[in-house]
Order: C-alpha cells, then sequence, then structure tokens
C-alpha cells in the first residue's frame, strides 16, 4: 500500500534540531498540500510532475523556516502513491531500491556458517555468504561539492570549494562560520539548514526520481518469492560500506535468517535488529577510540 519514508542526517552543533523540524514538517507539509489538491472540485488528480514540484517546493520551504542557525541536516524522502513511488534527496545520504531473488535450494552449511558470521564478533576470516542473489536500482546520487554542476553554483556564488586530492569524496564547501568563529567545511553542496552556506550556493532542492512498480516489476522480473526493498542510510554507513555489501546484509536479515526470535512481525524485527547491530559493527572503527559517525538506515519491503 501506499506509505510515506524520511530519513534525516543532522550535522553542525543544532543539527539534531534540525532534523527534528524537518522529520516533523516534510510529511505534514506534503501531506496538507495533498489533500488540497485532491479536496478541491476542479482539480482532483495529481499528476507525476505536480508531485514533483510539491516534494521539492516542500524541501525548500522547509529549509527556509527552520528556525535556528547553526546546524543542517540531508533528507531523503520515499513516497508511494499507487503504484508510483518517488525517492527524493537532498544532502550526502544513501537510497537505493534493491531486489533479492531466493535460491533454489538451500544449503545447509552455508546457512549454519551465516548464523556464526552474524551473531560473532567481527573477525576478517569469516565472512557472509548469501545463499540469494541481490541486485541493485536507482542509487541516487550525492549532492558532493566536487561534482560540475554543483562546483559550478557554489563558486559562481563566491564559494569556495576544497577538494582532497586523493579523496575527492572527502570535498567541502567553505564558509566564515559566525558560530564557530573560523572558516568550516560543509560535508554536502545541498542541505536543509546551514544558512550560513545559503549564500554561497548549498541550496535544498532535492533530486526526484520517479519510478513506475509496475513497469519495474516486469522489467526486473519480479516473480517466484523475489522481494523488493527500498533503503536509505545515512554516510556513516555509506562511507564506510558499499551499497552492495549494506544490501546483501538487509537480504540475509530480511529473507535468509533463521534464528529463533518470535512469530509473525516481532521476528521479521529482531532480524532486522540483529543484522542491523551487525552493519553498524562492520561500519565502525577497529579502535573505539576512533571516531565514528551516528548510523541510520532504513528498509521497507514493498509489494505490488
Amino acid at each position: 500500500g501506499n506509505f510515506f519514508v524520511g530519513m534525516f542526517d543532522g550535522h553542525d552543533d543544532h543539527g539534531h534540531d534540525v532534523a527534528q523540524f524537518s522529520s516533523d514538517e516534510i510529511p505534514s507539509r506534503i501531506a496538507s498540500e495533498m489533500h488540497n489538491i485532491m479536496n478541491d472540485p476542479s482539480n482532483r488528480i495529481i499528476e507525476r510532475e505536480q508531485m514533483k514540484q510539491i516534494i521539492t517546493r516542500t524541501f525548500i520551504e522547509v529549509d527556509r523556516d527552520v528556525p535556528l542557525s547553526g546546524g543542517g541536516s540531508t533528507a531523503i524522502v520515499m513516497l508511494r502513491r499507487g503504484n508510483i513511488l518517488y525517492m527524493a534527496n537532498t544532502g550526502d545520504s544513501t537510497s537505493f531500491i534493491m531486489v533479492y531473488h531466493p535460491p533454489s535450494k538451500v544449503d545447509e552449511e552455508k546457512a549454519t556458517r551465516n548464523e556464526e558470521y552474524v551473531s560473532c564478533p567481527r573477525s576478517p576470516t569469516i565472512q557472509l555468504h548469501l545463499q540469494g542473489t541481490v541486485t541493485i536500482h536507482h542509487v541516487n546520487e550525492k549532492h558532493k561539492a566536487h561534482f560540475p554542476t554543483e562546483q559550478s553554483r557554489i563558486e559562481s556564488l563566491g564559494g569556495k570549494v576544497h577538494i582532497p586530492p586523493k579523496n575527492p569524496m572527502g570535498s567541502r564547501v567553505i564558509a566564515r562560520s559566525a558560530l564557530h568563529r573560523e572558516d568550516v567545511g560543509l560535508a554536502m553542496s545541498r542541505s536543509i539548514g546551514d544558512w550560513e552556506w545559503t549564500a554561497i550556493g548549498v541550496i535544498p532542492d532535492p533530486d526526484v526520481v520517479v519510478l513506475d512498480l509496475g513497469q519495474f516489476w516486469s522489467e526486473n522480473k519480479i516473480e517466484g518469492g523475489a522481494k523488493v526493498v527500498a533503503v536509505a542510510g545515512s554516510d556513516g554507513l555509506f562511507d564506510a560500506r558499499r551499497v552492495e555489501f549494506v544490501a546483501n546484509h538487509l537480504a540475509y536479515g530480511l529473507f535468509e535468517d533463521r534464528s529463533p526470535n518470535g512469530g509473525g512481525g516481532r521476528e521479521l524485527a529482531n532480524r532486522l535488529i540483529n543484522v542491523g547491530k551487525k552493519l553498524v559493527g562492520m561500519a565502525s572503527p577497529l579502535k573505539e577510540e576512533w571516531y565514528r559517525d551516528d548510523i541510520t538506515f532504513i528498509a521497507k519491503v514493498i509489494e505490488l
């Protein structure tokens, strides 16, 4: 059925407040605008392009209305209406669609080793061996300052972009921060909030992908027990681990884990929690004293 999924990853001193404001305001404002259109006797149908405009306009208005400075947030929204899925992104978080195809036959030895892998401490000698197969689709493009269109916009407004020669994905938008009283580098070229960077081209406008689920099912032969999952996660996870690594672990936790955790929805939730703990552990530094970014991820199974 229809759903709304949002993920907001804050940064800087008041980033958690901006993320909370965004998570409160974005879904309610989108819903309100949709309600108004559908109750208008002259226009009760929301076309795809109109829905994209509603999402984009909402991101921009929420950015304008953030009640405080000194922080910002990324924003990912996945909204399903009927058989259409809208995937919107601002910032450097990651979203994608994964398709899991189950194996024709379960290898009991591999299944046992996988259970040991999930339950054991991090070890380079024990790996996950997914029995089914996973394909990745519609990975969003992160908004990083070294990408040509982003860099061009920022520099045309007088902004400065720092690009580490050996790690371009570590590019930063440099601004003089009144709060910190020094130059500060922002790790993304688009965000909600971050007012000190607005004047030099850091914008809230999202990229919005429109996916026809019926067409997607047909093109990717979703049949015979295959599963489709929408995934979103913060940079704390995806800067440390590849999309394929995360997808394989989520597929195992959702569809192959046989550990006894109770029945029904509780069993599925516990499976996801268990594999989530493993993912966080695998994305964490090897030494506890090293810095670890906050990690958030969402997995939503989609049915046609």
